[in-house]
Order: C-alpha cells, then structure tokens, then sequence
C-alpha cells in the first residue's frame, strides 16, 4: 500500500492535469469556429455560390482567448485580394470553455475589448481608477495625515460632501470603503465601457470541454 504522503501528491497531479486536458487549444479553437463558419457555408452552397464559402484565416494567441481571424477560402487558398469580404469581425475562442465570442474590428485592433472579456465573461478583477484613488489616498494618510486624504478626496470626488468623505477615507482605513460610496466615485472616476468595445457571446462555453 502507498504512503498517505504519496497517495495526496497523485491525487494532486492527477487534479492538475484534468485541468490542463480541459484547456482549449489552437486546434481546438479553429475547429470550433469552422463549425461556426459551416452554417453559412452551407447556406451559401445552397444558393449555388461557392466563392463565398469562409474558412480561418490565422489564429493570434491571447492570455484569455484564441483570437481567430476568417476570409473567403478562396482568399486563404489564393492570397488574391479582390476576394476578400470586409466587415469580417474576428471571433474569441475561451481558452478555458471553449466560448465562442465575437468582437468589432475597430476593438480587435484597439484591445479595448479585454477590460470587459476580463470582467464580465470572466469575471475577474480589472483594475480601475478608484484603485489608483484608494492606494493615492492611504499613502497620503502615511505623509500627511487623514484630514489632508479627505481633502484629496473632496477634489477627485466632488460630489460627495465632508462628511461622506470623512467616512470613505476612515473606512478605507480600516479596510474597505462603504460600497455605495465606492459606487460614487466609480460613476465619477469610470468612464462606461462603449458597446461597441464589448464582446458578443456567439455559444456559452462548456467548463468540463475537454
């Protein structure tokens, strides 16, 4: 019989690498987009024209995502330019549960999609201005003192009066700063994110895909 000591490392390893047999590939991601690719195709087959059949054009590795770009096949088989459609949004593959997303070319070419992917389809922290406030805030309590951070805060954050601001700043010290104050000063501080910077969820992701 094994050792408890070794029986906990194999249940360990074993854990991780279902994990890691659960992460999405490149292949995997172009498969799930020429599926994608396939209703339209097919459509487009049935009314006899074949030149605009769409295939991937080139698969761009993402921290999040597969970031996969599609043309005509005929342009991915030939080069030839004069086949090529426009408007052609590329498509976001989860690394994670496969999802199939969409995002706008003026997106895809900015990245100002991640902030939103990031927060909203993965639901992990983003880093805002009221970040940068509360750290500004606690080191200006360090040098100058609690009423000068109050002062600061009265500035950056206008509409909230003394009082309001002697709370956030005292809270803030001792831990977190009352919420429907923090949810003050994001209105203020946070630009909303354009639509048009957001990405479209095409199929929900499968967490156990393998």
């Amino acid at each position: 019989m094994l050792p408890l000591t070794v029986l906990l490392i194999l249940t360990v390893t074993a854990a991780a690498m279902g994990n890691a047999a659960r992460v999405i590939d490149r292949e995997a991601a172009v498969r799930i987009v020429e599926e994608e690719l396939e209703g339209p195709n097919q459509a487009w087959a049935a009314l006899g024209v074949d030149s605009m059949r769409m295939a991937v054009a080139g698969v761009e590795e993402h921290e999040l995502v597969w970031i996969v770009y599609w043309q005509t096949e005929e342009y991915v088989r030939t080069g030839k330019r004069d086949v090529m459609v426009a408007g052609n949004a590329p498509y976001l593959v989860d690394r994670v549960d496969g999802g199939l997303h969409q995002i706008g070319i003026p997106s895809a070419i900015s990245g100002e999609w991640e902030a939103d992917y990031r927060s909203r389809i993965r639901g992990l922290p983003v880093r805002t201005a009221v970040d940068d406030l509360h750290d500004e805030l606690r080191g200006i309590v360090t040098a100058g003192g609690r009423m000068q951070a109050v002062r600061t805060l009265r500035t950056r954050v206008p509409v909230l009066p003394p009082g309001q601001c002697i709370e956030y700043v005292s809270a803030l010290l001792d831990g977190d700063a009352p919420a429907h104050l923090v949810s003050i000063a994001l209105e203020q501080l946070v630009e909303p994110i354009d639509p048009m910077d957001t990405a479209i969820t095409i199929r929900q992701g499968d967490p156990g895909r393998s």
